[in-house]
């Protein structure tokens, strides 16, 4: 019975065992199973986050290639250095340095004059106006026949080369003031003392105009005024820095009944070309403008480049509906505060183009309209030697047609770009063009009007070669006196007034009046 017992309790032991058993080999199943959905979970939830990294990935690429290209442009646009199609040379802040795109293209013709130039020569001058002769004679008890040795007689005959040859003569002039006396009363008169000889002891005004000259127009540094004065008078005159440098000043002073008057007579012109660049006052960017025509060069200095600035020159203002403004596409120019017409410099527009082209040689459309461009001012220029006043009409008709065919096909062009960096300047270009069509090309119908803002830029480059020789300028009064003193010399040579006589009388406190210059 004991054995019995004992073997139930071990089967009821088993069993118990197994149903455990098989309960944890359920739970197992269970688990496993668990786990094998929870497998399946994670590994579809990995392709799917697998698939969301690539298409983030991808995204980022998208974002990174897009502001890449944004901030290329960016930094064009920022620079505004005339490089970049669309972008004016104009519209150049005053810290940036401009950098203009050449659109001319290199020539197989040698430097120099070309065959068939006439050649320069120097008119000579008649025996009556001979001033000086210098006799050139052999020492005959020293010289005698290289052929033989024989002696040598003077036959009477010469041979004559003339020159042309200045010599600086140094005059120190006393002014005397008699001294007069009533016979009556006993009161003493003399004439009143010229202002220019308010010191004991002065520099007269030929020397004055000559300092005057060489800074204005030969863009010398004072400290090398000085030297030169020196050395043209052999020592005799040494002038100190200061005294040349307010020279300007007292120049400048002398002449505000002229500016005024020449003002009067600018606003009035029928056409008038402006522009503006870059001078340094103090280390600092400023501006020197240029406003006039063929007879008129009228300068201004601000220490800023704005339209404030450009109110204060009371110029722009002025101007009515009945005169052109030739310019360098400056949007400035087209503010409410001013009402005159404008036209637009086409030489700015043809480097543009030409940097269009450069950047994108399989686009057609800008070199096009560039060639299309200098044909027809070359074919203007043959009407005007021919004394022809218009194009025909069917002309005009056929350029204004090419001219918008080809902006369509740049935009056509732009979009297959591949050089994206450079669609968004191109597509500026265009979308000016199209806006200042009218402004841009009105030289096609009317032939008295400018195809280029060259005038200005002549005007201006004067101004360059100041700062790159001579340097900054100490103040904006300063870069104003300068500006003075060349609008009243750069005026009197276009109309054919000597400068150092215009320069003399300057400084005499007589300079040529608007009527003197106009009539």
């Amino acid at each position: 019975m004991i054995y019995s017992n004992s073997k139930r309790v071990d089967t009821e032991r088993m069993s118990a065992e197994i149903i455990a058993l098989k309960d944890r080999i359920l739970g197992y199943q269970e688990t496993i199973k668990g786990l094998k959905g929870s497998l399946k979970l994670s590994e579809a939830s990995k392709e799917k986050q697998k698939s969301s990294y690539e298409a983030t990935i991808a995204e980022k690429d998208a974002i990174i290639r897009e502001l890449t290209n944004k901030i290329a442009h960016m930094a064009a646009v920022s620079n505004r250095d005339g490089a970049n199609a669309g972008i004016s040379t104009a519209s150049t802040p005053i810290n940036k340095k401009k950098r203009i795109p050449n659109s001319r293209r290199g020539s197989d013709k040698t430097k120099g004059g070309q065959p068939g130039h006439e050649r320069h020569v120097m008119e000579g001058f008649d025996t009556s106006e001979i001033t000086d002769v210098t006799e050139h004679e052999l020492d005959l008890s020293a010289e005698c026949c290289d052929l033989c040795g024989g002696e040598l007689i003077d036959t009477g005959e010469t041979v004559s080369k003339d020159e042309f040859d200045v010599v600086i003569n140094v005059v120190k002039r006393r002014h005397k003031y008699h001294i007069y006396e009533c016979e009556d009363c006993g009161a003493t008169f003399r004439l009143q003392v010229n202002q220019k000889l308010k010191e004991k002891n002065q520099y007269g005004n030929n020397i004055q105009a000559a300092a005057l000259s060489l800074m204005v127009t030969g863009n010398v540094a004072i400290n090398k005024v000085r030297m030169l004065v020196n050395g043209m008078t052999s020592g005799q005159m040494n002038p100190s820095e200061g005294f040349i440098c307010k020279l300007y000043k007292r120049a400048s002073l002398g002449l505000a009944a002229f500016v005024k008057d020449l003002k009067r007579v600018m606003i009035q012109s029928a056409l008038l070309y402006w522009d503006d660049t870059v001078i340094m006052i103090q280390t600092c960017r400023a501006c020197m403008r240029f406003y006039g025509d063929e007879t008129i060069s009228y300068y201004t200095a601000h220490d800023s480049k704005d339209l404030t600035s450009l109110t204060e020159d009371d110029v722009l203002p002025l101007l009515t509906k009945e005169t052109t403004v030739m310019h360098d596409h400056n949007k400035v120019n087209y503010n409410a505060l001013f009402c005159f017409q404008n036209i637009e410099c086409n030489q700015h527009l043809e480097r543009d183009l030409q940097k269009v082209a450069d950047d994108n040689p399989g686009h057609t459309w800008s070199k096009k309209m560039k060639s299309l461009i200098s044909l027809t001012i070359k074919e203007r220029k043959d009407l005007i030697a021919a004394n022809m006043r218009e194009f025909p009409k069917e002309s005009i008709i056929k350029f204004k047609r090419k001219m918008k065919q080809l902006i369509k096909k740049g935009y056509k062009e732009s979009t297959i770009s591949t050089n994206p960096t450079t669609v968004p300047s191109e597509n500026t270009l265009l979308g000016r063009i199209e806006e200042y069509f009218d402004n841009y090309f009105r030289w096609v119908e009317d032939f008295t009007l400018p195809t280029t803002d060259n005038l200005s830029e002549r005007g201006l480059r004067s101004i360059k070669s100041h700062m790159k020789i001579s340097g900054q300028f100490e103040s904006e009064k300063t870069a104003s006196y300068y500006a003075t003193v060349k609008t009243y010399v750069e005026t009197c040579r276009k109309n054919s007034i000597n400068e150092m006589e215009a320069l003399s009388r300057l400084c005499a406190g007589n300079p040529f009046t608007i009527a003197e210059i106009f009539g």
